[in-house]
C-alpha cells in the first residue's frame, strides 16, 4: 500500500503519515514507537513494541506528591484500575501504548471527562481527581497486563 492511499479514518483526508522510530527510555531499554498522523485534522494513534518480562499483574500504592513521579509503562492489551477513584482504562482496538508518569495518568482521565454525558458525575470525578494530584488522599494504580510488558518504574 502506497502512503498516499492512507485515509484518516476521522477526516478521510489523504494526509494520514505512519512511521516508526527507536527509542532508548532509561530504566528500560529499547522500544519501537509506531504512530500514525493525520496532517489535516490532528488525529494520531500511537503504539510501542517491546519485549517484556514483568508480572502480569502488579500495583503501586501513591501515598502523597512525591509518588506521582513513579514512571507508568502500560501497553495497548493493559487494564489500569484506581479503584478509590472508580477509575478504569480496558484494552481495545484503539487502545494506544504510552509512558507516562502517575500525574499523567491522571490527566489522561480527565482529558476524557468531557466524553460522559452526567455532569454531576464528571464534576465529582474530576475533583476526586484534582484531590489526588493534590496528594490529599492515598490511592493504588493496578494493571494487568497478559504481555508481561505493563509495569511500574520507581526511581
Amino acid at each position: 500500500m502506497d502512503e498516499s492511499d492512507l485515509k484518516c479514518p476521522v477526516c478521510s483526508a489523504g494526509n494520514l503519515e505512519r512511521g516508526s522510530d527507536e527509542l532508548d527510555v532509561p530504566h528500560f531499554g529499547k522500544v519501537i514507537h509506531y504512530y500514525l498522523r493525520c496532517k489535516s485534522c490532528g488525529y494520531r494513534i500511537n503504539d510501542f513494541a517491546f519485549q517484556g518480562d514483568f508480572p502480569e499483574k502488579d500495583s503501586v500504592e501513591i501515598k502523597d506528591k512525591n509518588d506521582l513521579e513513579i514512571k507508568i509503562v502500560r501497553s495497548s492489551t493493559a487494564t489500569v484500575t484506581i479503584p478509590e477513584l472508580g477509575l478504569e482504562l480496558y484494552p481495545g482496538p484503539l487502545a494506544e501504548s504510552f509512558i507516562t508518569n502517575v500525574q499523567g495518568l491522571l490527566n489522561r482521565f480527565l482529558d476524557l471527562m468531557p466524553l460522559f454525558d452526567d455532569p454531576k458525575k464528571v464534576q465529582s470525578i474530576e475533583e476526586k481527581i484534582k484531590d489526588a494530584v493534590d496528594g490529599k488522599f492515598p490511592f493504588t494504580i493496578s494493571m494487568g497486563d497478559p504481555s508481561g510488558v505493563s509495569h511500574f518504574i520507581k526511581i
